[in-house]
């Protein structure tokens, strides 16, 4: 994982991508105008944009800003209003067992807060996430015996550059009594409570009555995944659920959120279960996130490589696209994006996320050269970091580096279209 620091002056500034940017200059921002202290030098991880804040100060208590909308004069709306801010400073980006939230999804899941994964992207905080983006609570309403919270997270640029960016995302709760006290729950039980369900291999598919499920389409994804397991994870034997939605903001929904920023995509995969905004049965790319032997040590560039390999590549032009951008920028701004910055994920982003097509590369390499038995030995190796994916590729090609550099390379250079 690259680190890289940044003062005031910091000239990389203009290698960011829109939202790194952004975070480092509302951080400055902060320091400048609330704080009354001189920008101090901090910490950017390149994975994903975050603020790294400094050791020595502490933002305090989050209190979040509420609507004139809400009916603070309720004692019930006042509580969920208290206990919406005491979850937000109760470290919900990391897992345990926090008492702001019901003890029902505690029990079932390990990472029981739908929203967590997303919300609080690349180890986001949120201490950091509140000095940016403002909590503002639009509303708290009556949903039978419970109550429904709606927070705004956004920040307060009118820079046009990144006025388009300003919204991290609505955060949606549910609120339920229990054990005389209000928690929170995800909103997917009550969403998900009149939707279908039918099964098909390991999948167990979940969407709404108005969705015309196809068959066929689940009986090619019971093939798909009947194939990985054979070739990759002989020892797998349980079931996941698949939620089939039609639009992103359909699928935000399960994950807590009336409209988000952050994280959006057509496709996750969480524990035991997987979002689609599709509207299809077959997503490959995700079926092998789901399937492969899980590995600590294996890195987020392999990781997304062997799902791009194996599964996207299911679709061909979606493959050689997916490569493309990237022999793209290796011809046109090669002492940019090149082996060692997209590979060691110091360039994370250009408009797309680089460790789709330099990871997907790498597997291709490796399936020419040492075929499945290659793959098995990659998805259970350390690749956790540059030095590791060198050392195990190498190892399973019998490559030297500049073996290895110039094989995926050219691999990558097939599909300059």
């Amino acid at each position: 994982m690259g680190i890289r620091n940044f003062t005031q002056d910091s000239s990389d500034l203009d290698n960011l991508n829109k939202m790194e940017r952004q975070l480092v200059i509302y951080y400055r921002l902060i320091l400048r105008r609330n704080l009354n202290m001189k920008p101090a030098l901090f910490i950017l991880l390149s994975v994903f944009p975050f603020v790294n804040l400094p050791a020595q100060h502490d933002l305090g208590r989050i209190n979040a800003t509420v609507s004139s909308r809400v009916d603070t004069s309720s004692s019930d709306v006042r509580a969920i209003v208290a206990l919406y801010e005491n979850y937000l400073n109760s470290t919900p980006e990391t897992i345990y067992d926090n008492p702001y939230w019901n003890k029902n999804e505690k029990a079932l899941y390990v990472d029981f807060d739908f929203s967590r994964e997303s919300l609080f992207q690349g180890r986001m905080t949120a201490e950091k996430l509140c000095a940016i983006f403002t909590p503002f609570i639009m509303s708290v309403e009556p949903l039978g015996e419970k109550y429904q919270i709606r927070v705004l997270f956004s920040s307060p640029t009118s820079d046009p550059e990144y006025a388009g960016s300003q919204v991290w995302c609505i955060h949606k709760l549910n609120a339920l009594k229990e054990d005389n006290k209000w928690v929170l729950e995800n909103l997917i039980v009550d969403l998900t409570e009149k939707w279908q369900s039918q099964t098909s291999g390991p999948i167990r598919y979940c969407f709404p009555p108005n969705f015309e499920f196809d068959i066929e389409k689940a009986g090619k994804s019971r093939q798909f995944c009947a194939d990985i397991i054979r070739r990759f994870n002989p020892a797998y034997n349980s079931t996941f659920s698949y939620y089939v939605t039609s639009s992103v903001d359909d699928m935000g929904l399960l994950e807590n959120f009336d409209y988000y920023f952050v994280g959006v995509t057509t496709g996750k995969t969480r524990e035991n279960r997987i979002l689609t905004a599709t509207a299809d049965e077959f997503y490959p790319h995700e079926f092998v996130h789901k399937l492969l032997p899980e590995n600590a040590k294996r890195g987020h560039l392999i990781e997304e490589g062997l799902a791009v390999f194996l599964g996207t590549k299911m679709d061909e032009a979606e493959y050689a696209e997916t490569l493309s951008r990237l022999a793209r920028d290796l011809k046109t701004n090669s002492d940019r994006i090149n082996f060692q910055s997209v590979v060691a994920q110091q360039v994370p982003f250009n408009g797309y996320q680089t460790a789709y097509p330099a990871g997907a590369a790498i597997c291709e390499l490796i399936f020419d050269n040492a075929g499945d038995d290659g793959l098995v030995q990659l998805i259970h190796s350390n690749t956790s970091d540059y030095d590791n994916i060198i050392s195990s590729v190498m190892q399973i090609c019998g490559f030297t580096k500049d073996e290895l550099v110039l094989a995926w390379t050219e691999i990558i250079m097939r599909y300059d279209h």
